[in-house]
Formats: structure tokens, C-alpha cells, sequence
């Protein structure tokens, strides 16, 4: 079976193993708790569009776990399925960054990069975030002003409650090629922490085209 799972598919799925077995610990019926643990396979299957026998099966282990030694090892067992952050390097970045004089990728293990749902980091000097990102089958990157915030808030890409900022770009306005309009989304100060969160790139996708169209 090759690889199928995306980072952020695996957090989601991983997310659905333990709602299935810490869920199944309130209750002592077993016939909710098998509807929770059906209930947990379904939604971990509903991120993907397709998925064949093996890797239904796979995903249909949820419902054996009973303990958190065994919540260990269906972490284990997703790992050979997991398909690779592409590693970045300066090259990459200055392809992405053409504009950007001097700007270098920041420095991660191989195997820290290979995890990440996206990689984004901050300058602080310049108060800029850069965000590189698979989008629509290629590497994208995109940059825009950051605001750091005291306050913690909802992140707009992970949904998570962590210590943002607001991460601000100006595009084209549709129809004026001499206007500029400001978007803008409050998202967390560690990008790392983001892409740790991150279950769905639903809104960081979203983001990227608005920002590309």
C-alpha cells in the first residue's frame, strides 16, 4: 500500500483515534459506545475522496482501540502512509520569494520538514510572516505584514486557540490594476504550532487563492 495521507489528514485522523477511545471511557454501554467509535471511522474516512480496501481497513482499526497503548500503536501504524512535506531549501525559497532579497529557509531536521503541513516562519526585523505551502498540486508561497497580538485568540488557519497575529497582504482590486485592496486573517505567531494543529487546510487554501487571484 503507498502512501495517502497528508499531514494534516493524519492529525485528523490521529484526532478521531482518541476521540474514539477517550469518548468510549464515559460510558459503560457498549452499543454507544461501538456508535461512537463507527461515528469516529466515518468522519477520519470523509477527508479523503477515495479510499481503497486496504486503506479503509487501516483506518477501520479505531475501533479496536481500547487502551492508549494501543492508541500508540495506530500512530505507528499510519506512519508508512504519510506522505512527506517536500523539503525546502534556499533555492525553493528564492524561487517562491524573488523579490526578497536575502531571505533564507529556516533551518529544520529532515524529519521535522517531512511532518509539517506547511512551513511558515517570521521576520521579525521586517515584521513579515512567510508561508510556503502545497496549493492546487505545487509548492506556493505567499507573504504579508505581521502584527503580533498580547491576546490569545482563534487561529483563522488551524482553529486553534494559541498566541496570533495579524498576517496582512495587499492584493489587486478585481477590475483596477492601479488599486490595492488589505486582507488580513488572525493566525498563530508559530507557524510551527499552527502546522502541528492544523486538521484541515481548508481555510489556509482559501487564503492562498484570495491572495492569488
Amino acid at each position: 500500500m503507498q502512501a495517502f495521507i497528508t499531514n494534516a489528514n493524519y492529525h485528523f485522523i490521529l484526532k478521531q483515534a482518541a476521540n474514539a477511545f477517550y469518548g468510549a471511557q464515559n460510558t459503560n454501554d457498549e452499543g454507544v459506545k461501538n456508535a461512537l467509535r463507527f461515528s469516529c471511522i466515518d468522519k477520519a474516512n470523509g477527508v479523503f475522496d477515495i479510499l481503497d480496501s486496504e486503506q479503509e481497513k487501516l483506518i477501520a482499526e479505531i475501533f479496536h482501540i481500547h487502551s492508549e497503548e494501543e492508541l500508540a500503536e495506530f500512530d505507528q501504524k499510519l506512519q508508512p502512509y504519510l506522505l512527506p512535506f517536500p523539503l525546502v531549501d534556499d533555492a525553493v525559497v528564492k524561487k517562491l520569494f524573488p523579490k526578497v532579497k536575502k531571505l533564507k529557509a529556516p533551518h529544520l531536521e529532515k524529519e521535522d520538514m517531512e511532518r509539517l503541513v506547511f512551513l511558515g516562519w517570521n521576520d521579525t526585523g521586517a515584521q513579515k510572516k512567510f508561508i510556503i505551502a502545497p496549493h492546487k498540486g505545487q509548492l506556493t508561497g505567499v507573504q504579508g505584514n505581521f502584527t503580533p497580538s498580547s491576546k490569545k485568540g482563534i487561529c483563522a488557519f488551524c482553529h486553534q486557540d494559541e498566541r496570533v497575529g495579524l498576517f496582512k497582504a495587499d492584493i489587486k482590486a478585481r477590475g483596477n490594476t492601479d488599486n490595492f485592496r488589505a486582507i488580513g486573517q488572525y493566525v498563530c505567531a508559530d507557524s510551527l504550532t499552527c502546522s502541528a494543529n492544523t486538521k484541515s487546510t481548508a481555510r489556509l487554501d482559501a487564503f492562498i487563492e484570495e491572495l492569488k487571484s
